[in-house]
């Protein structure tokens, strides 16, 4: 009997613990985050910048997916964490325009959005990033500025369709309206890939005898082109990229690359966890946050190589 008694006693001790924990667990401030491609190398730091920022925050959970680059398959996963009724959702969106329907789902049931380094075409949502125009933008400023006169251009676009590939073209060729000696041999898309950008280059290398610079619309593709124009031996040309990866820093110290347009991951993942910290306590999320572009050259690459 007392045997019995033990186990009756233990039992009701763990049953009256056991709605404790289901509060603890209740309490926990939960954010969905679909991002674009776990693959892509930049879109990977910033998801990495965010769990460190999160860290800091013991009540924030948050449930991770990727999308891998297909916009359907980032509505659907949108519906899953509309229907486990998450907090907040963290969206880096494969598609500006292919988003909107998840974005206007979220705000019909009521769970704030934020977009991370990619806007939405439409709905209620915090963008959290930097203008793409702008990097394009800086690219322009500095060609127009080192290119020698009547000099010959290419350029690597990212994934034709998508607009932050358009933008950052037009902010590349608005900023070089003013040089009109300049040729642009070639602009084909190598859509933001290493193995592409090589490639696309390879054939240029072929096609034509000399150019003085490639412009590439991400750091990847402007690698892989410096690859393929090492193999052919071609020298003096001047290449740019975007988003500040440690390969192009390096490349760019090294003397072999020109310029990157740094793209501040950890500064975008912390100001995305900033606005998930003022919509758990209850406040307006605002709706933007933008974390300005830099330009990395030889003369300051140290600052960001720390």
């Amino acid at each position: 009997m007392k045997k019995f008694a033990k186990i009756v006693l233990a039992t009701a001790v763990a049953l009256s613990v056991l709605p404790g924990i289901a509060q603890a667990q209740a309490k926990k401030f939960v954010v969905g985050y679909t991002n674009l491609a776990d693959t892509d190398v930049f879109t990977m730091s910033r998801k990495n910048a965010f769990i460190e920022a999160s860290k800091k925050d013991a009540e924030v959970s948050i449930s991770f997916s990727d999308a891998q680059g297909d916009a359907s398959k980032q509505l659907d996963q949108i519906d899953n964490f509309i229907a486990q009724k998450v907090n907040v959702i963290v969206v880096v969106p494969v598609d500006y325009q292919g988003i909107v329907p998840g974005v206007e789902k979220a705000n019909k049931a009521g769970i704030p959005v934020i977009a991370l380094g990619i806007e939405s075409a439409g709905g209620k949502y915090t963008f959290v990033g930097s203008k793409n125009i702008d990097a394009g933008r800086m690219q322009g400023e500095y060609m127009a500025k080192t290119l020698p006169k009547n000099a010959q251009i290419v350029y690597l676009q990212g994934e034709p369709g998508l607009y932050h590939s358009k933008e950052r073209l037009e902010g590349f060729t608005k900023a070089m309206a003013g040089r009109t000696d300049v040729k642009v041999l070639a602009n084909l898309p190598a859509n933001y890939d290493r193995a592409q950008g090589m490639k696309v280059t390879e054939d240029w290398v072929q096609k034509f005898p000399k150019f003085d610079a490639l412009i590439a619309a991400n750091d990847q593709m402007a690698l892989g082109a410096l690859q393929a124009l090492k193999t052919a031996g071609r020298k003096g040309v001047s290449i740019s990229g975007i988003d500040g990866v440690k390969d192009a820093l390096d490349a760019i110290k090294a003397g072999d690359m020109s310029q990157s347009i740094f793209q501040n991951a950890k500064g975008q993942a912390q100001g995305a966890f900033d606005v998930v910290e003022m919509i758990k306590k209850g406040q307006a999320a605002p709706k933007e946050k933008l974390i300005p572009f830099e330009s990395i050259v030889k003369d300051n690459v140290a600052n960001y190589m720390k």
